[in-house]
């Protein structure tokens, strides 16, 4: 099988929720040679296409759970293959997490690896974070950029009141920058619940921090 024929099995096989391929077929193409970020890339628009069936009400909230876990293990797996930056942690540190309520990590797995890879120290809180360990990991983990990860738009107010948490925390500083993301989330949102940036994919997020953080002199 060619290897553009595989990376489409991923997607595929990763969009119908199949546990007991997406992982062997990571580690194929990690065997033949397919550059980790091109594997992450792949499972990014798979992970999209999981939520338009999400909102078109052909997967529901234990569909979104699945991916999730699968997303954690084809993380997990090509993680070790990533181009680690030589000096970790040297860009900054990134504070992330899904808001309460959401429980899904889909798209929050990816860019955790990719900044890892990219030089930045990540702590990940996980899924279904309330405000307060937010605040609390601000002033413990003094982070230079918070990401706040949302799909589901039910919990868009607890994204304001998030949002509008951290910025009173914050005061009159600049940093941490604040940036929402998600498959739903627009630059209206952004607006309406005061964060700094939005993005939309992992790639985006990567991008993002670098401009936000640049590498010390």
């Amino acid at each position: 099988m060619s290897e553009k024929a595989t990376l489409e099995k991923l997607s595929r096989t990763l969009v119908e929720l199949d546990d007991e391929c997406c992982v062997s077929i990571t580690s194929e193409l990690l065997e033949q040679g397919i550059e980790p970020i091109e594997i992450l890339s792949c499972c990014e628009k798979a992970l999209a296409v999981i939520g338009e069936k999400y909102a078109a009400g052909e997967y529901y909230i234990a569909g979104l759970i699945m991916a999730g876990e699968l997303m954690s293990q084809i993380t997990d797996e090509v993680t070790p293959w990533l181009p680690h930056s030589q000096v970790r942690g040297s860009r900054g540190r990134v504070l992330i997490g899904t808001i309460q309520g959401d429980i899904h990590g889909l798209g929050k797995n990816i860019a955790g690896a990719l900044l890892s890879a990219h030089g930045f120290e990540v702590k990940d809180l996980g899924v279904d974070v309330p405000l307060c360990d937010f605040i609390k990991e601000c002033e413990v983990f003094q982070p230079d950029v918070v990401g706040l990860s949302v799909l589901l738009s039910t919990c868009f107010p607890s994204l304001g009141e998030t949002v509008a948490g951290l910025r009173t925390v914050r005061g009159g500083k600049v940093k941490p920058y604040i940036f929402i993301t998600g498959a739903q989330v627009r630059d209206e949102h952004r607006q309406q619940y005061g964060a700094d940036f939005n993005v939309i994919t992992a790639f985006d997020t990567v991008r993002l921090c670098e401009k936000l953080v640049p590498p010390a002199a």
